[in-house]
C-alpha cells in the first residue's frame, strides 16, 4: 500500500494491510476527490506509478482522462444521497490501458471521530464478460433468424412443395393404370418419373424433419428409454420380421428429455442397424447403457452388420453424405443428420465406430438432467 505522508493511526494500519492485499483495484479519496491511498491491484491494472497518483485530484489523473462524467456523477452526485452505492458500470477510455468497463463500488466511510469521512471506491474489470455477453447476444439473434427461416422453409416444405408433388405422383400413376399398353421407353420415362419423384417426396419430408428440431419441440420431461424403445420395436415389427432379425435391448435409464425426439432417435439408429444388415447373417442388435460418469448416460447401438471404414465415422453425421448408391439401400442420406441435432439439443454426444463387414455401433452420450429444459436455443 502507498501511503501519503501524513501518519495513519495504528488502529488503521491493519485495515490498509488487508485493502492492499485485494486483487482488484481500490482507492481512498478524501472528501476533495484526492487519492489518499491506493492498493497495488490499482497502480499494476491502470499502470501508473505513486508519485503521479497519490495527492493527486482523481479527475486529474492521465491529464484529465480521468475526468470520466459518470464517475463524477456517482462520485459528487450519487453518493451524496447513497452512502454506499453497488455495481456502477462505467464504459471509458482510460490511460494507458484503453477502453475498460468498469464495474464500481463506492463507499462513504467514516475517518473517525472528528475526522471527514473518506470514500472507498473498488474497481472491478469486466470488459471481456461484457464483449462475451455481446457476442452471445448476437449469436442469440442470429439463431433466432435461423430458427425463423427454419420455420418458414418448413411451411414451404410441408405446403408450398408438397402439392405440386403430389399432382406429379397422382398424375403419374394414373398414366401408368391408363396407358396399360406403354412399353419400352415410355414405361421406362414413366418408371423413372414415379421413382424420382417418390424420392422427392421422402427428401422433402426428411428435411422438414431435420428443420423441425429445432423449431417444433417438447419440453424436456423424465423420459423412460425402456418405453420408447419397446414403441419403437413395435413400430418396426414387420421389419424385424422380414429379415429374421433380433434385438437385445438392455436397461436403460430414465433421462430428462424430449420423448418424441428420443423416440426419432431410436427409430432412426435401430432401423438403420436392419437396413444395412449384412447378406449373410441375420441381423442382431443391441441397445444398451451404462453410467458415463456421475451426470450422464452412454446409450449404445450394437449391429452385426455391413459396418463401414472408420475413416467415415465423421462423415455419415454429415447431411446427404452417403457411403452406398441410391440403389443399394433407400433414404437420403439425412437420418443420421437428424440424429446428431438431436442429441445436441440435449446437451449430449454421438459418436460411430464401424469395421467394414462386421458391424457398426454408435455411442450417444447424454445428461441425465438438463440444465435449461426447453428449446435447445
Amino acid at each position: 500500500m502507498i501511503r501519503s505522508h501524513t501518519e495513519v493511526p495504528a488502529a488503521q494500519q491493519l485495515l490498509l494491510d488487508i485493502i492492499d492485499t485485494m486483487r482488484e483495484p481500490l482507492l481512498v479519496l478524501d472528501p476533495e476527490f484526492r487519492v489518499a491511498q491506493a492498493n497495488r491491484a490499482f497502480f499494476r491494472v491502470f499502470r501508473v506509478e505513486a508519485p503521479d497518483t497519490i495527492g493527486a485530484a482523481l479527475f486529474s489523473l492521465g491529464d484529465g482522462q480521468w475526468d470520466i462524467a459518470p464517475l463524477r456523477e456517482l462520485l459528487r452526485d450519487k453518493l451524496a444521497i447513497a452512502p454506499s452505492l453497488d455495481d456502477f458500470e462505467v464504459d471509458s477510455v482510460f490511460p494507458k490501458i484503453g477502453r475498460k468497463i468498469m464495474l464500481l463500488n463506492a463507499r462513504l466511510v467514516s475517518g473517525g471521530p472528528g475526522a471527514p469521512r473518506i470514500i472507498l471506491l473498488a474497481f472491478e474489470d469486466i470488459t471481456e464478460r461484457r464483449y462475451t455477453e455481446r457476442r452471445l447476444e448476437a449469436q442469440r439473434m442470429e439463431l433466432q433468424r435461423s430458427n425463423a427461416a427454419l420455420d418458414e422453409f418448413a411451411s414451404v416444405a410441408s405446403h408450398d412443395l408438397q402439392e405440386p408433388l403430389r399432382k406429379i405422383l397422382a398424375f403419374g400413376e394414373r398414366l401408368g393404370t391408363a396407358g396399360a399398353g406403354l412399353t419400352g421407353d415410355g414405361r421406362v420415362h414413366l418408371d423413372r418419373m414415379l421413382g424420382a419423384a417418390a424420392r422427392m417426396r421422402t427428401l422433402i419430408n426428411d428435411l422438414l424433419s431435420y428443420s423441425q428440431i429445432t423449431t417444433t419441440t417438447q419440453p424436456f420431461v423424465p423420459t423412460d428409454l425402456s418405453e420408447i424403445a419397446r414403441a419403437v420395436i413395435s413400430d418396426l415389427e414387420t421389419a424385424i420380421a422380414d429379415d429374421g432379425a433380433r434385438i437385445i435391448v438392455g436397461e436403460l435409464p430414465t433421462l430428462q428429455a424430449d420423448p418424441l425426439q428420443m423416440r426419432q432417435l431410436l427409430q432412426n439408429l435401430l432401423g438403420n442397424a436392419l437396413k444395412y444388415r449384412s447378406k449373410h447373417e441375420a441381423p442382431v442388435v443391441r441397445l444398451t447403457a451404462e453410467r458415463a460418469g456421475s451426470q450422464h448416460y452412454a446409450i449404445t447401438v450394437a449391429d452385426n452388420g455391413i459396418g463401414f471404414s472408420n475413416q467415415y465415422a465423421e462423415k455419415i453425421f454429415k447431411m446427404f453424405e452417403r457411403l452406398h448408391g441410391r440403389t443399394e439401400y433407400a433414404g437420403a442420406g439425412i437420418g443420421l443428420a437428424i440424429c446428431r441435432k438431436i442429441v445436441e439439443r440435449h446437451s449430449g454426444t454421438i459418436a460411430a465406430e464401424g469395421t467394414a463387414g462386421q458391424g457398426a455401433t454408435f455411442t450417444i452420450t447424454l445428461p441425465i438432467a438438463q440444465i435449461t429444459p426447453g428449446n435447445f436455443s
